[in-house]
């Protein structure tokens, strides 16, 4: 079923359950159905039709989740825009995205280029006539890190979603619908994920602040408090909560599922510890934004034998996890180490905007069975172990930084433009690869050297925090291979810097 006629129809079916819990309201289905259908209407009014980019302004909430859904009523695209990013950052988002009409709920603090509406959510009904619901091509717009300095804008497809929502639904053995967190950042495409598993299911939604989700005491308070079933968190969540529940002691007798993603899952004591005390399955999930979720591995009830690095496992919603061997695309042999590359319906439509890096990623490959298989090459070395995938490492310098994906080449890009600098390197830095970010900075000369307090001054102008470098250090020159490159472990401190993933 189309994803909007699918999230409609739940609407309908479950209208009188939760939907949405922000800040101790309950909005029931029917709400949910009403409020997205005047959102869809204004939107019809102004144009807005399947193939167009809507960008969604505003952090998690009960109007962001009707926004979501009435701009998917349109079948236009909803271009996820997180009100905390630098404006230069949100600018060169729309302009990559073609987003020529921006949704809020408040008027925004800096100045945008495309039309904003500023819409707010009247809950009892519908004031304007419904439009008719219409599918798109594109359900959601995700930027991730570019390597040239400009985000790369990836679409991807209700299919999608679709996809994920029916296989989270036939997976849930557990009776009840599963009351669902939404912490997920603004922009990161698990936030999707959140909404469709949980509305197709008609389960509520839990949205949490930024303020809560980051405060591990506060987030096991939440927990505990809205009698959370399932909740998906990045690894160093996992990590701070297995630290702050029994500090707390909070118990969370209604957890019955944590779905971990983003970057390598670690299992420390902490963690056995937290799930020797639950009743609940530790998922480790994986899925570059260019494919969404595509493997998974359900650790098994004994918390004393889970290692240190869980696999990826196997796949998810019929995704195609293949190797390319000789410039055929096949599955992977036991014990084969090769780049995964991705198949089938979980693949984004490619990057809004620039043709030649679709190309390049998503190219058409020639298959085992003689004809051809459209693939995305995530640049992820994995190794076939017992029918199950291991991330192994990158096979390029991209790093993962608190789950978010990071082109190092983007944050050099604005450290090259601050006035004294020569030449920059920027590595991640950090134990197991979780990864901190540090800069090294060629000065353009003995009288011109950058103030530290400049570099990251311009780094917090355009880019997200979590790509501003914790470190700047200023060094004479950058050391190089003997091709030229640049010798990333021979700088100063860089033990153990490179990229990471899974």
């Amino acid at each position: 079923m189309p994803l909007t006629e699918l999230l409609v129809a739940a609407c309908e079916t479950y209208a009188d359950r939760v939907a949405v819990v922000h800040e101790d309201t309950e909005y029931t289905y029917a709400q949910l159905d009403a409020a997205s259908a005047r959102i869809a209407a204004v939107l019809a009014e102004r144009g807005v039709a399947p193939g167009a980019s809507v960008g969604v302004l505003a952090g998690r909430g009960w109007w962001r989740c009707a926004a979501v859904l009435g701009v998917w009523r349109t079948g236009a695209a909803v271009v996820a825009l997180d009100p905390g990013l630098p404006a230069d950052r949100l600018d060169r988002i729309i302009d990559a995205a073609d987003v020529r009409l921006t949704l809020t709920d408040a008027p925004p603090s800096v100045d945008l280029a495309p039309e904003v509406i500023t819409l707010g959510v009247e809950t009892p009904g519908v004031t304007k006539e419904r439009a008719a619901d219409r599918s798109g091509p594109v359900a959601y717009v995700v930027a991730t890190s570019g390597s040239t300095g400009t985000p790369k804008c990836v679409a991807v497809a209700p299919v999608v979603l679709e996809g994920l929502a029916g296989w989270h639904l036939d997976g849930w053995e557990r009776g009840e619908v599963p009351r669902t967190l939404h912490a997920a950042s603004v922009g990161f495409d698990v936030g999707f994920q959140e909404l469709a598993a949980a509305w197709a299911a008609g389960a509520p939604l839990v949205v949490v602040d930024d303020i809560t989700r980051r405060d591990p005491f506060l987030l096991a308070a939440v927990l505990e408090r809205y009698a959370i079933a399932r909740a998906f968190l990045p690894v160093t969540s996992l990590h701070a909560l297995a630290v702050a529940v029994p500090v707390t002691g909070h118990r969370l007798p209604a957890l019955r599922e944590v779905v971990v993603a983003g970057e390598r899952l670690v299992v420390n004591d902490e963690v056995r510890a937290l799930f020797t005390g639950l009743d609940a399955t530790l998922v480790n999930q994986y899925g570059p934004s260019e494919t969404h979720v595509v493997t998974e591995y359900r650790l098994p009830r004994d918390p004393a034998r889970w290692p240190a690095h869980p696999p990826l496992g196997g796949s998810v919603a019929g995704a195609g996890l293949l190797r390319l061997r000789d410039g055929v695309l096949g599955p992977f042999a036991e014990g084969e180490e090769a780049e995964l590359v991705v198949t089938g319906r979980c693949l984004a439509t490619g990057y809004l905007g620039d043709e030649r890096l679709t190309g390049e990623r998503f190219p058409e490959l020639p298959y085992v069975d003689g004809g051809t298989r459209r693939g995305y090459l995530t640049g992820d070395l994995v190794r076939l172990e017992d029918g199950l995938l291991h991330f192994v490492g990158r096979i390029d310098d991209q790093l993962k930084v608190r789950g978010y994906r990071v082109e190092p080449g983007e944050v050099e890009a604005v450290l090259s433009r601050v006035p004294g600098v020569r030449r920059v390197a920027v590595v991640g830095l950090g134990r197991d690869r979780t990864t901190a970010l540090q800069a090294y900075v060629v000065p353009a000369g003995e009288d011109g050297a950058p103030d530290v307090g400049a570099l990251r001054t311009a780094c917090a102008a355009a880019l997200p925090d979590y790509m501003v470098p914790a470190r700047f250090v200023l060094v004479p020159e950058l050391p190089l291979t003997a091709n030229g490159k640049l010798a990333r472990r021979e700088l100063p401190d860089a033990v153990g810097a490179g990229g990471s993933g899974g």
